[in-house]
């Protein structure tokens, strides 16, 4: 049985994803979901121009596919973090 490498392009999702997550915890909503966008942007680019084997666990369907999916994942947060509104309820 061979073992599945996740290859560094997952690690980098994960460790970008976490920072993103970092980032919101401490109270900037808006920063934390553009480093999310931007985690998922470049893991896009990345999975267009770099190999399977460095891509990894992020290979699920064609290169084309898999980078256009993570692009338009990465623009839909970006625009929803862009439009959302952050103000306090009132009390």
């Amino acid at each position: 049985m061979t073992r599945f490498g996740l290859g560094p392009l997952w690690w980098f999702v994960i460790v970008g994803s976490l920072l993103g997550l970092g980032v919101i915890a401490t109270g900037a909503v808006r920063g934390g979901g553009y480093v999310l966008a931007a985690a998922l942007g470049l893991a896009g680019l990345g999975r267009l121009v770099l190999s399977e084997k460095v891509a990894g666990a992020l290979v699920i369907r064609s290169r084309v596919l898999d980078g256009a999916v993570f692009l338009t994942l990465a623009c839909a947060l970006a625009l929803i973090f862009t439009v959302v509104k952050l103000t306090p309820l009132p009390a």
